[in-house]
């Protein structure tokens, strides 16, 4: 869903900016909105089973727990203390604000004062949580402030993530609505959203090495019985 996502905002800001590369058709104002919309829905899914994920721990396994009776599936929880947990959670709340933002840029007719309202501030406070959401699952990985490891698939993944919420924080940036709008703003903005989502689709396909690396790991620490009963 994450590769979806971020395939359909690599998609939208390239057609806004390079239309002349596309067929006319797909590259119309309404037509990359919705493919902008669309994407959104897709980070919120993803977002929201990487929450669950993260509330259940081990649970998001569906297997069963030592006394041999499977464990209940919780839909929500409260961890301040988890990095990995706030990570998931203000993500989640970053796509819910991206939804409003892509939602609101369909509407038209909209004065400079509305835009900034409706589109411009959920982009921002949006971008905000995605770059809050990065760091912390870097803290989650670095087991503290920072950390370089090269050679984990995970490292990269989070440090991937950064580089995007850093590229949607500047196009946010650029994705103010000045009196009068200029249009190299605009362009700008485009730009950095492609930069981020391509950044992001990366990462998004990283985790699916990542998984299967995590999963070795896991049989290895399993015992011989263990290995086989799973």
């Amino acid at each position: 869903m994450f590769l979806i996502g971020s395939a359909c905002f690599a998609y939208g800001s390239f057609a806004a900016n390079w239309s002349a590369l596309l067929k006319p058709d797909m590259a119309t104002a309404s037509f990359i909105g919705v493919v902008f919309f669309v994407g959104s829905l897709f980070f919120t899914a993803a977002a929201g089973l990487q929450l669950l994920e993260a509330i259940n721990g081990d649970i998001a396994d569906l297997g069963t727990g030592p006394s041999g009776q499977r464990r209940a599936w919780r839909w929500w929880a409260w961890k301040p203390r988890n990095a990995g947990y706030l990570s998931s959670l203000i993500q989640f709340a970053g796509t819910l604000l991206f939804n409003l933002n892509t939602g609101n840029a369909l509407l038209r007719g909209l004065g400079w004062v509305q835009e900034d309202v409706l589109i411009w501030t959920p982009d921002m406070i949006g971008s905000i949580c995605f770059l809050g959401a990065s760091y912390l699952a870097l803290m989650e990985i670095s087991h503290g402030w920072w950390s370089f490891e090269p050679r984990q698939v995970a490292w990269w993944v989070v440090m991937i993530n950064v580089a995007g919420s850093i590229a949607f924080q500047v196009s946010a940036l650029y994705g103010f609505f000045p009196p009068p709008p200029d249009a190299s703003w605009s362009w700008n903005a485009n730009l950095w959203t492609f930069v981020g989502a391509l950044c992001f689709f990366v990462a998004s396909y990283l985790m699916i090495p990542e998984l299967f690396d995590a999963d070795a790991d896991k049989a290895v620490s399993l015992s011989p019985d263990e290995r086989l009963s799973a």
